[in-house]
């Protein structure tokens, strides 16, 4: 646990690191339990406002600091270097402040809490936990399930939760629900791909009025580009002001989609800003994508010209691997659609590395980087990783992604699921924290490894690939109805699996890369597009050509890429793009 002899505070003044702040770990839990002490767990984010409010008031609080070290062992957990301990122990937003037993039970929890509020709850939380610990202990024995039965995912699933989507819906001001209002963009993603597969314009009206609502509103930092977190009002006037890798890369691939299947240049244009954004201050402009930039209400509410000579907000320049995979792989689209080779080199470079600085042989990809790498055994940072692989081996033809790729997936089979329950879990066993078991995988990691297997699957035409997909599927198909909007990256996921890809196989001759197939492919509205690009010393006619495929059978074949953009049904307005790449 060396990588957390620096906690990480408030940038701005405060008493924060006066609290004996601990490690999470097995001498923490023993030390509570000897001493006959609660635990206080903080869990806390570089990017997180009213976590550095917290530092500086509640934690600043001469009474608190006090209370804190005589009657507790206070812990202190950055979220997004242990998001296995923030999945269990968070209390519904950030900061957490949790209050345990010696054995890991949540006594008590919230979020922010004032230095009243916080001297109050330290002294009654610790005052009961003296009258009444001795009477809270574990059950003797868990309650296991009697049978596992796996059942395949249906269109059900799929047609369900797109119906949730357009029940939440908010047509007066985009997006869903009220507020707080995020940007969701799994949820976009589904809409456009339920359009084209049902041809029901109500998808179509939500992912395009949502997009334009968060341009048009005060999201989208107009002054500096990228988007903030999320809105505090249901008409995202008022955003809360930190901008996250994982919101950007994933809102850069759909504004892609949502310019293909619609050609308005909005999109197009707020992409571009987007990747620009990213690359400038989210990365290091070569091999490195940062985790988040920090919130500052002040400065965002300048002008550009009030800017200058002003400190901008705190970049947090940790490479967390599963975001950064997830950069990588919309920088690749964007490279490729929007015609910037720089994108297409640094999601390369990213991939190259994130193997380099972060892969371990036998435990796979670490979570984070800052210098050295550090915790393994977390599920998403190998199925984002392994996505990304895929997606660098479709783009480019080079045969290392597919075998880093094929590694990973490898050793998700082997180390992540369960056998016996037939479910993945979100870690390793072998790497789990103490204190913490391994859980049944969620939404986002399950429908990753899914997808990447279902990729790995088109690749190599490996059907136990898209065995293991479906039951990796399985495993929650049956309980997404209680995730609600939630379950949007599984219907996703099953949709591919049950839909199945569209396969654009580009073979270029010597010296070519493509590029204009690829590009044409982008511009598509079609959904579960997955490009193959294979690179030969020679071709028949020597002519690069392409062909669309599903996994049954091929139905298309040019040597011009203005006929696979037709074939394709990329918008005429489109086209001249297709011809000058």
């Amino acid at each position: 646990m060396g990588e957390e002899k620096i906690l990480r505070f408030s940038p701005r003044p405060n008493r924060a690191n006066e609290i004996a702040w601990q490690p999470w770990g097995e001498g923490a839990f023993q030390r509570a339990a000897r001493e006959g002490k609660p635990v206080l767990l903080s869990i806390s984010a570089v990017w997180c406002h009213w976590c550095h409010v917290m530092d500086e008031t509640s934690y600043s609080d001469g009474a608190v600091i006090d209370l804190v070290n005589e009657r507790y062992v206070p812990i202190r957990v950055d979220s997004d270097r242990h998001p296995d301990i923030n999945s269990r122990y968070n209390q519904g937003g950030w900061p957490t402040t949790a209050f345990l037993s010696p054995d890991g039970l949540i006594l008590a929890g919230a979020t922010y809490l004032p230095p009243e509020s916080m001297r109050k709850a330290l002294e009654r939380i610790s005052d009961l936990y003296y009258q009444h610990g001795a009477e809270i202990a574990r059950p003797e024995e868990e309650i296991l399930l009697a049978e596992v039965r796996e059942e395949e995912p249906g269109l059900d699933l799929v047609r369900e939760t797109g119906e949730l989507v357009l029940r939440a819906w908010d047509r007066a001001y985009g997006g869903l629900g009220s507020a707080p209002k995020f940007p969701q963009p799994d949820a976009i993603a589904l809409g456009l791909e339920l359009f084209a597969d049902e041809n029901k314009r109500e998808y179509l009206d939500f992912a395009l009025s949502t997009l334009k609502a968060m341009i048009r509103g005060n999201l989208l930092d107009r002054e500096e580009g990228g988007f903030f977190r999320y809105s505090t009002t249901r008409d995202w006037s008022i955003p809360h002001y930190e901008k996250m890798l994982s919101d950007n890369a994933a809102l850069l691939s759909v504004l892609i989609k949502a310019y293909g299947t619609s050609g308005e240049e909005i999109f197009r244009r707020t992409a571009l800003e987007t990747a620009a954004y990213i690359r400038r201050t989210l990365s290091d402009g070569v091999s490195r994508f940062y985790g988040s930039q920090d919130a500052d209400e002040e400065y965002y509410l300048l002008k550009a010209g009030q800017r200058e000579g002003r400190t901008p907000p705190t970049v947090d320049r940790t490479v967390y691997t599963d975001l950064a995979a997830g950069a990588a792989m919309s920088f690749l689209e964007a490279g490729t659609a929007l015609g910037r080779d720089e994108y297409l080199s640094q999601a390369l470079a990213d991939l190259e590395f994130l193997w380099s600085g972060s892969y371990r042989e036998g435990d796979g990809m670490a979570h984070y980087h800052d210098e050295a790498p550090h915790r393994w055994g977390l599920l998403d940072d190998q199925v984002v990783a392994a996505l990304a692989f895929l997606k660098a081996y479709g783009y480019t033809g080079d045969g290392v992604h597919l075998q880093r790729a094929e590694i990973l997936l490898r050793l998700i089979l082997d180390q992540y699921w369960d056998d016996a329950n037939c479910d993945l879990l979100d870690t390793a066993s072998v790497h789990s924290l103490p204190g913490l078991k391994p859980e049944p995988a969620g939404p986002f990691g399950r429908s990753q490894a899914a997808e990447a297997m279902l990729n790995y699957w088109a690749f190599s035409g490996d059907e136990g690939w898209h065995r293991s997909a479906g039951r990796i599927l399985a495993g929650r198909s049956r309980g997404s109805a209680s995730l609600g909007i939630m379950a949007t990256p599984l219907a996703k996921a099953a949709n591919l699996y049950l839909r199945g890809p569209l396969l654009v196989k580009v073979t270029c001759r010597p010296g070519e890369t493509g590029r204009a197939f690829l590009k044409a492919s982008l511009l598509s509205p079609r959904p579960r597009l997955i490009l193959i690009l294979s690179k030969v010393g020679r071709i028949i006619e020597d002519k690069t050509r392409a062909e669309v495929c599903t996994m049954e059978a091929c139905h298309f074949r040019t040597a011009k890429p203005n006929e696979l953009a037709g074939y394709l049904e990329v918008r005429e307005e489109l086209l001249e793009e297709v011809e000058e790449s």
